[in-house]
């Protein structure tokens, strides 16, 4: 077999020829649109892992205000549920002191009720005590009462230092100038005293406060309201030993003593 060397050469020329242009005008600008879309793909893939990070930041950011959010609604919630329990316990302890209030005012009521109607069941015994005294009173014998008085009387004056009966008879004694119609000495009674027995009181009073005339003598009067014993009456003074001033007294007693209470 012959080789044809210059074929041969041709034929290298040609391929060499051939491979240059193939790189000149195909593969370098295949190439280069491979170079290209690498980059294009490669920025696309950082931009998609720069998004990609974003979103996760963005995911994360949005967990995180959800969380926060949650953690807000729940606080407001426990503040909600606290007011209301606050409102409630606030509710009840001033149910409870309205309750009890009402109850103090009516247990106050209560007591002054029965603090008036025993007062007033007190002042009803005293009165009709009262009344039923002066009525016992007005039927006994008003001699002995008079009498009595009169010993009251005596030993009243009797312990009255010096000074006191020295202003009855200074009292008296203006009484006499016409101040006091008929003298400066009345003594008055339920019932009239008997002329007879007028003398023992004129004796009486006289032993005490001296002649009765320096006063215009005395003056005896009737005074049913008394009901039983004496007033020994001058202008600015009264020495009161009857029964209506005791009753009256014993009334006063009772008044002050449910006063007290």
């Amino acid at each position: 077999m012959q080789i044809d060397w210059w074929t041969l050469a041709l034929q290298a020329i040609n391929f060499i020829i051939l491979v240059w242009l193939l790189r000149r005008f195909l593969y370098a600008p295949i190439r280069d649109v491979i170079a290209r879309r690498r980059a294009q793909s490669d920025e696309v893939l950082v931009k998609a892992a720069e998004k990609e990070a974003e979103a996760e930041a963005l995911k994360q950011s949005l967990e995180e205000e959800r969380a926060a959010m949650a953690q807000e609604r729940r606080q407001m919630l426990k503040e909600v549920q606290d007011q209301a329990a606050d409102a409630r316990d606030k509710a009840m302890t001033k149910a409870h002191d309205d309750a009890r209030n009402m109850i103090d005012e009516a247990r106050q009521a209560l007591v002054k009720e029965r603090e008036e109607t025993l007062r007033g069941m007190k002042q009803e015994i005293g009165a009709l005590a009262a009344s039923m005294a002066a009525e016992i009173l007005t039927k006994t014998d008003t001699g002995a009462l008079a009498n009595a008085c009169l010993e009251q009387l005596g030993a009243k004056l009797t312990a009255l230092g010096e000074p006191e009966r020295a202003q009855l008879r200074d009292d008296a004694a203006k009484g006499s100038t016409g101040k006091t119609s008929g003298g400066g000495i009345h003594v008055a009674t339920a019932e009239p005293i008997p002329p007879g027995d007028q003398g023992r009181w004129c004796t009486m009073l006289s032993g005490h406060l001296g002649n009765l005339d320096d006063f215009g003598g005395v003056v005896f009067e009737t005074d049913p309201e008394l009901i039983g014993g004496a007033e020994l009456r001058f202008p600015h003074t009264v020495l009161k030993f009857s029964w209506a001033d005791r009753l009256e007294r014993a009334r006063r007693m009772l008044q002050s003593d449910d006063a007290a209470s």
